[in-house]
């Protein structure tokens, strides 16, 4: 008896030291490749951008202005000015000591934006300004019957949903490991033709991109932002997408860097066809304009319009220059400026009655 116990405690403790072995060798992995605490939840290996170490209920100090960013790579530092140039006129225009918290990545869709948003649910912002409109166009570039309206024929959501569609699993960095490797395995070795590319799509799958598959996919994730943001009493800003596609085109030209851009940094072919990223823009606008029709407690900016289309604001079909990240944060004042000045939720809330009762709806 005493040796079975002994044989038992002994594979009690190995299969311990192991699980902690494990555990040890997931979470040092995910904190660097993520650049993240070694202590940090399965979320911030996925969405370190994520704030970490405060209470997300935590108040705003007085006389301060907190803004939260969500968005594409057209927000991120790394690929343009318009962080830099919202922190300064949001500054100046408010008279107050101003909070961006800029959660925009690249390559991220209204899906990303949500669940991040429902991460700070509880988080009340001065301002929510929301920019999307091209990331999902990648996605339709696929058979009808493989698509996914979760978007989980695109190997990352597939991870990804699984965690924050289950709130209540461990935060183990083993789990989420295993689980991301799984996915890839199953991507590259199990079942190929389930997934698009990770990079830029394929040149027989582009093909299928004209569909606008993700037309309901995208008014659902920008529906449930948009719920999300009243919930937090949060003024929300809605933009159409800005974007300029030369009538002359070309992959060809683009790599002679021959068109009406500046820096000529990504082609249009790493989302879609042209014609078919021209389609898909055009579709997810017409979205964000019919929500913004239909709510009266939203700020809308139609950026499309109000930027021009030429070298002098695009480096290529969507990302700004210095000139076009300054005139897209103008745009943007020009319709937040009355809410940024007067930031409280009592104020938001009789600015949109006023806005109702002027509109007639």
């Amino acid at each position: 008896m005493h040796s079975i116990m002994s044989r038992v405690a002994v594979i009690l403790f190995s299969a311990c030291l192991l699980f902690l072995v494990v555990e040890g060798v997931s979470r040092l992995e995910w904190s660097l490749r993520s650049n993240t605490s070694f202590f940090s939840p399965n979320v911030a290996f996925y969405y370190p951008e994520l704030p970490r170490g405060e209470k997300a209920v935590a108040p705003n100090k007085e006389g301060s202005l907190e803004v939260l960013v969500l968005g594409g790579s057209v927000l991120h530092p790394d690929w343009g000015s318009i962080p830099q140039a919202l922190l300064e006129k949001l500054t100046s225009a408010s008279g107050k000591k101003v909070k961006v918290r800029n959660m925009a990545m690249p390559g991220h869709t209204t899906l990303d934006s949500f669940y991040k948003l429902r991460r700070l649910v509880d988080r009340r912002f001065d301002l929510i300004i929301c920019y999307h409109g091209i990331n999902e166009l990648r996605l339709n570039n696929c058979p009808e019957q493989m698509y996914q309206q979760d978007y989980s024929h695109y190997s990352w959501y597939r991870v990804v949903n699984f965690f924050e569609n289950r709130p209540n699993i461990p935060d183990l960095a083993c789990l989420f490991s295993f689980g991301y490797r799984l996915v890839r395995l199953h991507e590259k070795i199990g079942s190929p033709p389930r997934y698009i590319p990770r990079d830029s799509p394929s040149e027989d799958m582009m093909r299928y991109g004209g569909y606008i598959k993700t037309a309901v996919s995208f008014r659902e994730n920008m529906e449930n932002i948009l719920e999300l943001a009243r919930e937090g009493q949060s003024p929300l800003v809605l933009m159409t997408f800005a974007f300029h596609l030369p009538s002359d085109y070309s992959l060809e030209a683009f790599q002679a860097r021959s068109l009406d851009y500046c820096l000529h940094s990504c082609a249009a072919e790493i989302w879609a066809k042209p014609e078919h990223l021209a389609e898909g823009l055009r579709v997810h606008n017409d979205i964000i304009r019919d929500l913004a029709s239909r709510s009266n407690d939203v700020i809308f900016v139609d950026q499309y319009t109000q930027i021009p289309q030429c070298a002098r604001h695009f480096n290529d079909v969507c990302h700004l220059t210095q000139e076009g990240s300054i005139r897209f944060v103008e745009n943007l004042l020009k319709a937040a400026g009355p809410y940024v000045k007067n930031k409280r939720p009592e104020n938001f809330t009789g600015m949109v009655q006023e806005k109702a009762a002027g509109s007639g709806s």
